[in-house]
């Protein structure tokens, strides 16, 4: 069963909602099976809001000029450029250039009209600029037209909202998804509150097991009615509830049909993709990963105290955001045998073992390296079920899993909460 996770919750306003209930829902009859046809709204962040973690997307970046730009403004330093892809329609390309002088603020150009010029499209400044330890640029938020149809024949457009940041030292552009589709959905005949969200930063919602690498198509349905979103993988059978269904769904998200099959259901996904975050109150899984300073860090060894257990990598923006934050926490705790650990997974040991010692200076938890490296074996997915970072577990006295925290945003207070419920005092 593909199932990913019945702990995923909306807090999404409940204005919000109510005005998703509006959206157009039809029932038509496919051969003997009742197929139920759903017309989802645009949620430019949705994605962000109900806080689902996120898939990098790295856009390789090349000295040679696309040849859809025409005029270009003075830059500082020899341009890199590149190709973010939108849609699968005509319109689906937007060339951008990024200019990086060595002792002067970084800048990137997004032709985002697509008429060729870079110089109408905003004077290119970063929204924010981090120097201290590793340089990154972002996060930012960029909004596409992105195109729907053939090559040669457009059927529809929509915007769609990406994140962007850069690390100077990687040979591309980083990007991920915040926009989602939302609305209803018919479930054995009753409507539920439903989130479809694709994790390949493209816009395109039409999806096979076989395309993309295996990043999901994750359809979220609050199938109880209760704010806990059921998360399911729509581009193979899956299961609502003890029925199986399949999904086929527009490029653009709007039209989403579920209709129940015969098809088998897998019933072994990958663990990155498709497992449930740990559940409060179950053990937490011991592990061992190499101790930043020499020697192992192993969990068990904190028995008796509150963990923090924050699952994090160098190229992760949302993760260097949420530091400061992790920090001011500990800082917080300091005398209650509360302990910090930032476990860096899913990354290049080369990177880890520069990325620390620039930044000690600001953050004095324990560090560790998972050995996996980028490999499959790895603990975030394979033992704590994690499908994307920053994540973070609250682990108390006894070992048990208390409580869960997935992405970050500023004025976030989930990790107070959670050590709150479980008697640490802030």
């Amino acid at each position: 069963m593909n199932q990913l996770s019945s702990d995923f919750r909306w807090n999404g306003p409940a204005v919000m909602i109510r005005s998703l209930a509006v959206a157009a829902l039809m029932a038509v009859a496919v051969g003997t099976s009742l197929a139920q046809t759903s017309a989802l709204t645009l949620s430019p962040k949705g994605a962000v809001t109900a806080r689902l973690g996120y898939f990098p997307v790295q856009i390789k970046l090349t000295d040679a000029k696309p040849s859809q730009i025409v005029k270009e403004p003075e830059y500082r330093a020899k341009p890199k450029y590149g190709i973010i892809h939108m849609g699968n329609g005509p319109k689906s390309d937007f060339a951008f250039a990024l200019d990086e002088p060595a002792n002067a603020d970084f800048k990137i150009y997004i032709d985002k009209n697509r008429d060729g010029d870079l110089t109408d499209d905003g004077d290119g400044a970063w929204n924010t600029k981090r120097t201290k330890g590793r340089v990154m640029y972002g996060v930012m938020d960029v909004t596409l037209r992105a195109s729907y149809g053939t090559s040669t024949h457009e059927t529809s457009s929509s915007d769609y909202t990406i994140g962007i940041y850069r690390f100077p030292d990687l040979p591309s552009l980083i990007t991920y998804r915040e926009t989602s589709r939302e609305g209803r959905v018919t479930v054995d005949g009753k409507g539920h509150h439903a989130v479809l969200v694709e994790n390949d930063a493209d816009a395109v919602y039409a999806k096979t097991m076989e395309e993309k690498g295996g990043r999901p198509l994750w359809l979220l349905v609050d199938l109880n009615d209760d704010g806990h979103l059921v998360s399911v993988d729509a581009r193979g059978p899956f299961k609502l509830g003890d029925k199986a269904y399949e999904a086929t769904v527009s490029a653009d998200g709007f039209n989403l049909q579920i209709k129940p099959t015969d098809k088998k259901v897998a019933e072994a996904p990958k663990a990155a993709e498709a497992a449930p975050l740990l559940k409060s109150g179950s053990p937490a899984p011991s592990f061992v990963a190499e101790k930043w300073g020499g020697g192992n860090l192993s969990l068990a060894d904190y028995k008796g105290k509150v963990v923090i257990l924050d699952f994090w990598a160098t190229w992760c923006g949302p993760c260097q955001k949420s530091m400061p934050h992790i920090e001011k926490v500990k800082k917080m705790v300091e005398g209650q045998d509360v302990a910090v650990l930032g476990v860096c997974v899913w990354d290049d040991k080369a990177a880890y073992t520069e990325w620390v010692p620039k930044n000690q200076d600001k953050y004095t938890f324990q560090f560790a390296f998972d050995p996996a490296g980028r490999g499959a074996d790895n603990i975030a997915a394979k033992l704590f079920h994690v499908n994307g970072i920053p994540t973070t577990y609250i682990i108390d006295k006894n070992g048990n899993v208390a409580d869960s925290v997935v992405g970050y945003d500023d004025g976030d207070t989930r990790l107070e909460a959670a050590l709150k419920k479980i008697g640490v005092k802030l």
